[in-house]
């Protein structure tokens, strides 16, 4: 298991951000935290199919950050993302900055409400 250790932006405490196979976890002093999960579906290509922020540490932009986290390791390893969770659909959208990185083929919406209704509306 690799691992990596930061400071999340706009927290109060140390929160430890660690990769795991095919996620991104974030810990904090009670334990985990959040999490973002994606898939691969071909040699170049994979599905976020779930991001997760618990309740108490919303509103810290961090579901963004693993979000950048696993956009950033795709773009390091030349691969195609499709957001499957409605958070990750949501940014992709709306934030031109992730086109490099977006396979949007079709016109098909790929999120799957239940995947990730636990980010709050208002942000994460």
């Amino acid at each position: 298991m690799e691992e990596e250790r930061k400071t999340t932006e706009g927290t109060t405490e140390e929160v430890s951000v660690q990769k795991q196979g095919n996620s991104y976890v974030l810990t904090g002093r009670e334990g985990k935290v959040g999490e973002i999960t994606y898939q691969m579906v071909d040699v170049g290509t994979w599905v976020i199919d779930h991001t997760y922020i618990d309740p108490r540490y919303r509103g810290h932009n961090l579901a963004r950050q693993l979000l950048n986290m696993v956009v950033d390791e795709a773009r390091e390893k030349g691969r195609k993302i499709i957001p499957s969770c409605s958070f990750a659909l949501e940014q992709f959208e709306q934030n031109p900055e992730y086109a490099d990185v977006w396979d949007n083929k079709t016109s098909t919406k790929y999120a799957d409400p239940y995947s990730s209704d636990s980010v709050s509306q208002s942000g994460p």
